[in-house]
């Protein structure tokens, strides 16, 4: 066959899709056959003057070459411009004229042939429209089949597990024979049995949570992936609560021992003042009888109190005697205990200086061992 010579259609022929089944020869007057031109007529090369129109055109457009164009001739740049212009257009223009001229038969052969082919395409489409429903009736008899192995083979997952999931589309292809489909699909059903099953032999207290993501997924590293998370959020949540517990039992540890310090302190501080309390009424009590010993006195066995208060104080019920000396005249001294006209008193003047339960105690003292006393004047 030459080149750029077109095919013929001969002999027999082969339709697509019929897994080599042969079809009738095709009729002569069936055959695409060319008149005119003949197959050995057909325009091989377009032949024009090309050298010489090249050779033209380079010589003019050397013309513009390096020109640099100034304020003073900008008008000649742009007749330069539209003359260029021109003779590109007029170029153009004639190739256009060609183009038409050799396909204006070719488009009236297409439209022509187009049309015989149209005819064609009417029963290929009927037939087509026979051949799919054919197709799809056989595709949908092998999904049922294949279902039926499903039905037979899920039992009560069926409640969680559609045939759906497992179906795969390429079970349908020609391609894929239904012993395989039915093969692979109870293969995934026994995978999400045995999967279901590791998920049921764990000791944990999320494999409910772990069921849920796998019966969603169908993915055995999911559902362990979920039921680890959901573990490992369990245990830093618990850790956290120790850490709080811990804390809030040494704070509760250091406030009580904060609390037994102040209470050991005031304890000590109370402590301490009691010693000092007393310590004052033991030196005010040896004072007064040191003093009592120094100003013996000889009024017929009779002496007067020494009075270790405040004017205020003297209100209390501690009296002083009316014929003592410096007595204000609104104290009197009632003794408790009459004393011993036998033993000899002494009279001592003098003040102290205490807290008010230290002068306090200090007079209970001396009314306790019978001594008197009374306001000493300014």
């Amino acid at each position: 066959m030459a080149q750029n010579e077109i095919p013929m259609v001969e002999g027999e022929v082969v339709a697509e899709g019929t897994e080599g089944a042969v079809l009738a020869p095709v009729k002569a007057e069936m055959e695409f056959r060319l008149i005119n031109p003949t197959e050995g007529g057909f325009l091989k090369r377009i032949e024009w003057n090309r050298a010489e129109l090249e050779a033209a055109v380079k010589e003019k457009v050397a013309q513009y070459e390096g020109v640099t164009y100034t304020d003073d001739t900008i008008q000649a740049a742009k007749a330069d411009r539209a003359e260029l212009n021109k003779l590109k257009t007029a170029i153009e223009d004639r190739r256009k004229i060609v183009k038409k001229v050799i396909n204006e038969p070719y488009t009236v052969f297409e439209k022509e042939l187009k049309g015989i082919l149209a005819l064609i395409d009417k029963p290929v489409g009927i037939i087509d429209t026979q051949i799919k429903d054919y197709e799809n009736q056989k595709k949908e008899e092998k999904k049922e089949k294949i279902r039926e192995a499903y039905s037979a083979a899920i039992g009560e997952l069926e409640k969680v597990i559609a045939f759906e999931r497992l179906f795969d589309p390429r079970y349908l292809n020609t391609t894929f024979s239904l012993p395989k489909a039915i093969a692979d699909i109870q293969g995934k059903i026994e995978k999400v049995k045995t999967d279901l099953q590791t998920i049921d032999e764990m000791c944990s207290d999320y494999k409910t949570n772990a069921q849920d993501i796998y019966l969603k997924t169908l993915d055995l590293s999911k559902a362990m992936a979920e039921e680890k998370r959901l573990r490992d959020l369990k245990e830093k949540m618990e850790a956290d609560k120790r850490a709080r517990e811990e804390a809030e039992r040494r704070r509760i540890e250091q406030e009580e021992a904060r609390r037994q310090e102040l209470a050991r302190r005031q304890a000590e501080e109370a402590k301490r003042r009691e010693a000092e309390r007393q310590a004052a009424q033991e030196r005010a009590a040896a004072q007064a009888a040191q003093a009592s010993q120094e100003e013996p006195e000889h009024d017929n066995g009779n002496s007067q109190a020494v009075n270790v208060f405040s004017a205020s104080d003297n209100g209390k019920g501690q009296n002083v005697p009316e014929n003592a000396p410096n007595n204000t005249g609104n104290t009197k001294i009632v003794p408790e205990n009459a004393p011993d006209a036998t033993v000899k008193r002494y009279r001592a003047t003098f003040w102290c200086e205490g807290t008010l339960e230290e002068i306090k105690a200090l007079g209970t003292y001396m009314r306790e061992h019978n001594i008197k006393y009374g306001k000493v004047g300014k």
